[in-house]
């Protein structure tokens, strides 16, 4: 037994060494292949094998603006195992992702976006026919479904704001981390707009689970996933492929769990909520669609997809309001007296108010400027030879984009580093949409995010609701908020408590 084991154990160890060095080797003859053959972007010094990797730090968008005052709006990088390049400003993005759009619009082939569903995962799928089929029939059923006049959604969003308000009142005069409540409510809305109206939802046995494994799934991605950048290393650390495999597994049995309950109910006739209109545009997929290879299966696996993007971009952004607002009481105040006049406080805000709240979209706008909740998107892949900026980008490169250098680029917001709501609002006090137009979170292009007006309403809905009825302000005796960042898949407030009045 122990020589099994002995024997085994030095077949990995040779396997592993045989793929370092090979790795090794092709990566620095595709270098110097490369850099004889393109003119491309200049760029910093790496390591073999690991690239710029290690000088990355906690904060890369930070690392990543550090390096454009050097090498300019585009430049290069080695990502472990992979050439990339880094986008900043947005002239370049704008050119990559509006212009030469299709260039710039795969997905790497990362080891945890192969394992997504074989490739099916909409999020990560590669670019091509099937995918903007897919990406089309999806996009129909997100805007029938948020643009109907009888479905739940503003309910829903607004019976969730409710909810963190009456969560955050419970605490009385002490001070609390915002953080759990708002994750669950964030999490709660898009469950119920996937899954269906629930009176009771956190006391849903489905709905606790998902919420588990979505915390279980934060905390394995906080710092990434080494694996994907250096596919050699899952066979050094085989537990980073089999866990990640465990947690996503776990989503799609709660979501196929749900999706069959939903087709033993099912009518065609009234679509309850997102899971009934995928199901219906499965069901009438046209012989085109079919013929490219797009099939039910994958059309209902959006759920997955539309649930991870949904719960993480909303949950961030509505904690770094509870933030800036408690930490900005001025701000507040000119917030709630826009809605106080406009709304009152006999009823909640609605989306009918959003274009006659300028105050309250100009923070909105502010918060999303200045949190940058996802200054570097996912990856993408170049599809073929093309250039950006006036240099070449051969095809295969992975490309990050730096959000977070066009959400706080001194040259276009003079002040980024404060936190100045007015500076969307025209003379006469309505919202300077050019300028909202330059807030590009949601990013642009063909992979832009497909839940944006979705989440747009999630936001402004538990914002005006949430400042409406209570005060946020920073508990007697503490320091002034620091205003942290905390990096993972996106960008969180470092830890913070708040106090809450009700107002009356």
């Amino acid at each position: 037994m122990t020589a099994n084991l002995e024997n085994t154990f030095s077949t990995e160890i040779k396997v592993a060494a045989t793929v370092f060095v090979v790795t090794l080797v092709a990566v620095r003859l595709v270098n110097f292949l490369n850099k004889r053959r393109y003119k491309l972007p200049p760029g910093p010094w790496n390591l073999p094998l690991v690239g710029y990797l290690p000088f990355l730090g906690k904060e890369p968008p930070v690392t990543f603006s550090s390096l454009r005052d050097i090498y300019g709006d585009v430049f290069s990088i080695q990502m472990g195992s992979f050439p990339a390049i880094v986008v900043n400003g947005m002239d370049a993005i704008r050119e990559a992702l509006l212009t030469r759009g299709d260039d710039f619009s795969a997905r790497p082939p990362f080891t945890t976006a192969r394992l997504l569903n074989e490739g099916r995962n909409l999020g990560f799928a590669a670019f091509g026919p099937i995918w903007k089929a897919h990406r089309k029939v999806v996009t129909h059923v997100m805007y029938a479904f948020t643009n109907a006049r009888n479905n739940p959604i503003e309910d829903i969003i607004v019976s969730e704001a409710i909810t963190v308000v009456e969560e955050f009142a419970a605490h009385g005069k002490e001070p609390f981390d915002p953080f759990e409540s708002i994750s669950v409510a964030a999490s709660s809305m898009v469950y119920q707009l996937c899954y269906g109206r629930h009176k009771n939802i956190r006391e849903d046995p489905d709905f606790s689970n998902n919420m588990q494994n979505s915390r279980d799934f934060r905390k394995f991605t906080k710092t990434g996933n080494p694996v994907d950048v250096m596919p050699w290393l899952r066979h050094l650390m085989p537990w980073k492929v089999s866990r990640f495999l465990e947690i996503t597994g776990t989503f799609a049995k709660n979501r196929i769990k749900k999706v069959k309950e939903h087709e033993q109910t099912f009518d065609g006739e009234y679509l309850r909520d997102i899971t009934d209109g995928l199901i219906s545009a499965a069901d009438h997929l046209s012989e085109e669609d079919k013929a490219i290879g797009l099939d039910r299966t994958r059309v209902i696996e959006s759920l997955d997809t539309i649930f991870a993007a949904g719960t993480g971009t909303v949950g961030g952004v509505l904690h770094w309001m509870v933030l800036l607002m408690a930490a900005h009481p001025d701000v507040q105040e000119n917030v709630f007296q826009e809605i106080e006049k406009v709304v009152g406080l006999n009823r909640y805000p609605s989306l009918a108010d959003r274009c006659s709240l300028p105050v309250v979209e100009a923070t909105i706008y502010e918060v999303y400027r200045f949190a940058a909740p996802v200054p570097v998107p996912a990856p993408r892949l170049t599809t073929c030879d093309t250039t950006v900026h006036g240099y070449e980008v051969p095809e295969g490169t992975v490309v990050l984009f730096n959000i977070s250098s066009v959400l706080h680029d001194k040259d276009t917001w003079g002040d980024p580093e404060k936190f100045r709501p007015e500076r969307f609002l025209l003379d006469n006090g309505q919202l300077d949409k050019a300028k909202a137009e330059q807030v590009i979170v949601f990013s642009l292009g063909r992979r832009r995010c497909l839940g944006e007006y979705l989440a747009r309403m999630e936001v402004f809905l538990t914002f005006s609701t949430l400042i409406q009825r209570c005060r946020l302000y920073k508990p007697p005796g503490v320091p002034d908020y620091t205003l942290g960042r905390v990096y993972g898949i996106g960008c969180d407030p470092a830890p913070f408590k708040v106090c809450v009045a009700l107002r009356e």
